[in-house]
């Protein structure tokens, strides 16, 4: 039995001599002091963090609450009138189609007619051009026929 006390003896002794030295001061007091007062400040923040968040998930959940209701509100007035809304939708829908095709043949006779005045106005160009070198070569002949008469006049007198 003496064994066991020598064992239980030690490992008291060896209990008490931690916990003596863990009461040595290691780390300075005022450094331990600024150490807690940046934890109660930090703690402080993150508390007040937490009201705003919360007021802010309550509010954004009130409002969710409130944009289901709309919806549940507005899917109700859309089956009790959709039926009539899709009739006009629909004639809506086939008269716009309608002027489509109008529109599309009006499109088409404009653009012939366009490109049958691109056409005439480049004929009608050719046709000035000609004109125009045709008046200046007859031009040409008219004062080289006056030049002759005149000429001719003056050895006639």
């Amino acid at each position: 039995m003496t064994i066991q006390w020598v064992a239980v003896a030690t490992f008291l002794y060896t209990e008490i001599g931690l916990i003596l030295l863990f009461c040595v001061p290691f780390i300075p007091p005022q450094r331990v002091l600024r150490r807690l007062v940046t934890l109660i400040t930090q703690l402080a923040k993150e508390l007040s963090n937490k009201g705003v968040l919360k007021t802010q998930a309550e509010n954004t959940n009130k409002a969710a609450q409130r944009f289901m209701e709309e919806n549940e509100k507005l899917k109700r007035i859309l089956k009790t009138q959709g039926t009539d809304e899709e009739c006009v939708l629909e004639a809506e829908n086939k008269k716009l189609v309608e002027d489509q095709g109008k529109l599309k043949t009006e499109l088409k006779k404009t653009s012939d007619a366009l490109s049958k005045a691109q056409s005439d106005v480049m004929t009608m160009k050719m046709q000035s051009e000609r004109l125009s070198k045709e008046y200046d070569r007859l031009l040409k002949e008219h004062s080289e026929l006056q030049n002759r008469l005149e000429k001719g006049h003056k050895k006639g007198l």
